[in-house]
């Protein structure tokens, strides 16, 4: 049976690179080594982002390396997050308000993968 945790895969180039990018912006991980590094938004969210190194993807799983998921990121200190991010990323977007969601951003990580976030009060 499937358990309430999740794990979601992200391809990245440099796995050095993408862990200081998300570690930045606040989140918490760790390098498991040259291939692969786990990173959360916070240390007891069930929650974690797995990166992977493409070079090794393309080894073992070719057919996947240029899978990129559509995330949605909450956050209830988002003028804080929106900051923090402006500072490490050349790319993110203006705060909008999206019907049904509130105040919203996006922005890119180092290899260019787009991430969302929304505000919760």
């Amino acid at each position: 049976m499937f358990q309430s945790e999740l794990a979601i895969m992200l391809y990245v180039e440099n796995i050095d690179d993408a862990l200081k990018f998300w570690q930045a912006i606040g989140f918490v991980g760790q390098k498991i080594d040259d291939n692969a590094a786990t990173i959360k938004p916070a240390t007891d969210s069930q929650v974690t982002l797995n990166l992977y190194a493409k070079a090794f993807i393309r080894e073992v799983s070719p057919e996947v390396v240029d899978n990129i998921p559509s995330l949605m990121f909450q956050a209830n200190d988002f003028d804080v997050l929106h900051t923090k991010v402006t500072e490490v990323s050349d790319a993110i977007g203006q705060i909008v308000v999206v019907p049904g969601l509130g105040r919203v951003f996006n922005f890119a990580d180092p290899d260019g993968h787009y991430y969302a976030v929304c505000e919760v009060k």
